[in-house]
């Protein structure tokens, strides 16, 4: 099933493709930077699984908003539905980067994982989410491997650093 999405997703104009890639590294960022200010006491209480499935839905919700009003300036008239649509579907990718994340946490609510485990695998997995990006991008710009693996790694250390300079900021 992963390849007819990777063929579709490719078959998209470069701006789509862009505009959802964009969302998705957003998305992505975003749970991580929530993710390390959970406790493992609150994955148990179920604060953690809101509080990532919170930023993912209104994050969405924050880049639908940004993305009628800017259609609006851009085409100088009322949207359409084919509009809002297109904005909803841009977006999408920063609630699929959510689902994942939050499913661990919400295993860990349920006590199938112990709390700092469910934690931990919702970090590992947008870390992954965000490697995987980068080798999409580096695979969709470059035709060698080793270059699509080193787009990979270099964005992973960019969220990653993005996170941290978050955190010691935000605490």
């Amino acid at each position: 099933m992963a390849v007819p999405v990777l063929t579709q997703l490719r078959s998209l104009p470069r701006q789509r493709l862009a505009e959802r890639v964009t969302a998705a590294s957003y998305g992505t960022v975003l749970v991580l930077a929530s993710l390390v200010v959970i406790e493992p006491d609150e994955v148990g209480s179920g604060v953690g699984w809101e509080l990532v499935t919170g930023v993912g839905v209104a994050t969405w919700v924050a880049h639908l908003f940004a993305e009628v009003v800017g259609d609006h300036l851009r085409h100088s008239a009322a949207l359409g539905r084919t509009e809002i649509t297109r904005a909803m579907r841009d977006g999408f990718p920063i609630l699929i980067a959510t689902v994942l994340p939050a499913v661990m946490l919400l295993l860990g609510r349920l006590d199938v994982l112990a709390h700092r485990l469910a934690l931990w695998a919702s970090v590992a997995v947008a870390v992954v989410q965000l490697a995987g990006l980068g080798g999409f991008v580096g695979l969709a710009v470059s035709a060698h491997r080793e270059s699509a693996w080193r787009f990979a790694g270099m964005t992973t250390m960019f969220g990653v650093t993005v996170v941290s300079v978050k955190v010691v900021l935000g605490h």
